[in-house]
């Protein structure tokens, strides 16, 4: 055998004693209780690119992607039914024109290419749903998002839910502007909103709330994520930035939310 033969061949040995590993982890831990919904900040990503020195507008983004693949592969094998990501917040169209139009374009890359393996036949156990104020976005990005949820609708397993353009404070003005026409064209009485009334016009309202946060990047704030939906929920921050977060960042997360488990349910008694 040639020497390349031989290191495919113990790459390949390496990589199902990984794999074998991994699922007897993921089995140990699944001993506790897993969360339900998983949302994730992805913070770090220029950063991880200047530390680097990567070329490039989008270089760091492009390395973040990669993450999002690993971490919604771990969330599957652990059991998890839901997931939210943190794709693109309101004040990211702050930034540079020229950087905020790599994001999209890299998005929209991303998205066709998820496009092309739901076709396929690649993602059955995969449902993918976009929030947010999509009309901030251009068409074609907004086309591409509407066709991948198409595709994946009747999908079973794991939902991913990609939060674009997006802040709470933005959510909760729409919320209440809609539950409001709501009430109104439904004419019966007085106009009186309840809270559920708002709740039911949230871009995430049709997903459980998050139980568990996790950031990277090493900031403890929300930054006008889910705040609403969050306040029962534990935020775990780590300070790897998000191209660097892996099964261990994932792992000792979900450890401290089994090991708070009496407190996070006196909290919601208490709510």
């Amino acid at each position: 055998m040639n020497p390349q033969g031989e290191v495919g061949e113990f790459s390949k040995l390496f990589n199902g004693f990984m794999t074998l590993m991994r699922r007897f982890l993921f089995k140990v831990i699944c001993v506790g209780p897993i969360p339900n919904h998983i949302s994730f900040i992805m913070d770090g990503n220029r950063r991880f690119a200047k530390k680097h020195n990567l070329q490039g507008l989008d270089a760091g983004h492009r390395a973040g992607f990669v993450s999002v693949t690993y971490v919604l592969q771990y969330c599957q094998e652990i059991g998890v039914p839901y997931v939210t990501l943190y794709a693109f917040g309101l004040d990211n169209f702050k930034r540079e024109p020229e950087e905020v139009k790599c994001m999209m374009d890299l998005m929209l890359e991303k998205i066709e290419l998820t496009i092309d393996q739901a076709i396929s036949g690649n993602l059955k156990d995969l449902k993918v749903i976009f929030a947010g104020d999509l009309n901030l976005v251009n068409e074609r990005l907004k086309a591409a998002a509407q066709r991948l949820m198409e595709i994946t609708e009747e999908n079973r397993g794991l939902v991913v839910v990609v939060i674009v353009a997006y802040s709470t404070s933005h959510e909760i003005v729409e919320a209440i502007r809609e539950s409001c026409v709501r009430k109104c064209e439904d004419g019966a009485g007085p106009l009186v909103l309840e809270v559920s009334d708002v709740e039911d016009c949230m871009y995430t309202s049709i997903v459980p709330d998050p139980d568990l946060v996790i950031r990277s990047g090493g900031i403890d704030r929300l930054s006008n994520f889910m705040t609403w939906q969050t306040s029962r929920s534990l935020l775990h921050t780590t300070a790897a930035l998000w191209p660097e977060l892996g099964l261990w960042h994932l792992v000792w997360a979900i450890l401290k939310f089994q090991r708070m488990q009496d407190y996070l349910q006196k909290k919601q008694k208490l709510d």
